[in-house]
């Protein structure tokens, strides 16, 4: 790749020096020619076009499953047409971090049945191409459906959830306290950490944690159950905890009541609690670094790893699809849509069987999440490698000649 040359004064290829973005647009577009090539162009394009046509369609699915949710509140008038497309709206984010990793097998898949079954790709091999190199700019479309995903579900559907979950709950609501959701991790007033495990209809709270990080020694203080009184929160048998620098127990002591001042009201006080899908990554780690150690719920911590596993399913689907695509070569598109239909239906079998068993304990949180992208993964892995003959070597002549040797 050419270098750019930077001088003082005078022009540099007919822009004024100091015109860096052009320099730099002239040198990427440089490195694209050289980097990619027609053939990965070509390829691009045909799994472009079935993309797109799946984002939309899973959309309109997964959007038809909004309404199909908020069906009996718009029938019973709860909620009125403007705040449907509100609710819609905030939750078009969410839908479209699940959205790019299933487009993605989709577009892979058709696109590649395509080339498949007009013997495209056979060309291709037969010139001397493997199949990882032919699939090397899958995988590259793959990897950047999953950067998109990630920013999404990072930077918009945290923000977005929490506005359709506040929108939904004064719509049907009003001006009722707000319903504490279970096992929500929440910074309170005064530097303070939450965790409630529980809730009855009266509000009484059950399984109650309070982290106090502030001070010297931090506190950590747990109760069988609390409820409010005023502006004070009331504990109920529980036992406070002050920890040293190692995060040991230093002083351990129970107690019948405690009152805890929060400085606020009931409403304000719970209207700062958020879910896990109302939390970026980083404000997620935040809360179980505080809470972690003190048997935080299994199910925020498969949560976070959840945030990284599912936008990185599109590498995994396309990794999948790719060598896939080779067995298509008699139904075309329309096996290609078949292979889409049965991958989702194993992926979310197994998606669906490892929460589980991760929120019953059997396995760790963190292989609960991440046990869908490693099992395809090798799945991929195998295909490809059975597909491309991976470990194969080539043939060694017996004989190698010595360069000069005589006749």
């Amino acid at each position: 790749m050419r270098a750019p040359v930077f001088k003082t004064g005078g022009r540099l290829n007919g822009s004024p020096v100091g015109s860096i973005p052009t320099a730099l647009r002239q040198d990427l577009f440089i490195w694209w020619s050289a980097t990619v090539t027609t053939a990965d162009r070509y390829i691009l394009r045909e799994i472009g076009a079935p993309f797109l046509l799946g984002v939309g369609a899973f959309v309109v699915m997964l959007a038809g499953d909004v309404l199909y949710a908020l069906a009996s509140l718009v029938a019973a008038r709860r909620i009125t047409l403007e705040v449907l497309a509100r609710l819609l709206a905030y939750k078009l984010p969410a839908i479209l971090v699940i959205t790019f990793p299933v487009s993605t097998l989709f577009g892979a898949l058709l696109g590649l049945a395509r080339l498949t079954k007009d013997q495209e790709l056979q060309a291709l091999r037969l010139a001397g191409l493997s199949l990882t190199r032919i699939f090397a700019p899958v995988l590259a479309f793959g990897l950047v459906a999953a950067v998109a995903a990630f920013f999404t579900n990072e930077y918009f559907a945290p923000w977005a959830n929490r506005q359709a979950n506040m929108l939904l709950r004064r719509a049907v609501l009003g001006d009722a306290l707000p319903q504490i959701r279970q096992q929500v991790f929440f910074r309170g007033p005064g530097n303070r950490f939450f965790y409630i495990e529980r809730t009855d209809r009266d509000q009484t709270l059950h399984n109650v944690m309070v982290y106090e990080p502030a001070g010297a020694l931090p506190r950590l203080i747990t109760a069988r159950q609390a409820t409010w009184g005023g502006r004070a929160l009331r504990l109920a048998e529980g036992v406070v905890r002050e920890l040293d620098e190692q995060g040991f127990t230093r002083y351990e002591a129970r107690f019948a009541r405690m009152d805890i001042a929060v400085e606020v009201d009931s409403e304000a006080f719970l209207a700062g609690e958020r879910t896990p899908d109302e939390m970026t990554a980083r404000e997620l780690r935040r809360y179980l670094a505080a809470f972690g150690h003190q048997g935080a719920a299994s199910a925020s911590v498969m949560e976070l790893h959840r945030k990284f596993a599912v936008p990185l399913a599109a590498v995994v689907f396309a990794l999948l699809a790719a060598p896939l695509s080779v067995y298509t070569a008699q139904g075309g598109r329309f096996l290609g849509m078949g292979l889409t239909v049965i991958v989702l239906f194993l992926y979310y079998a197994v998606m669906s069987s490892a929460r589980a068993m991760g929120a019953a304990g059997a396995v760790s949180p963190a292989l609960a999440a991440w046990l869908p992208n490693l099992l395809f993964t090798a799945g991929g892995l195998a295909i490809w490698a059975r597909q491309d003959q991976w470990g194969r070597r080539a043939p060694v002549p017996s004989r190698v000649s010595s360069v000069g040797a005589s006749s």
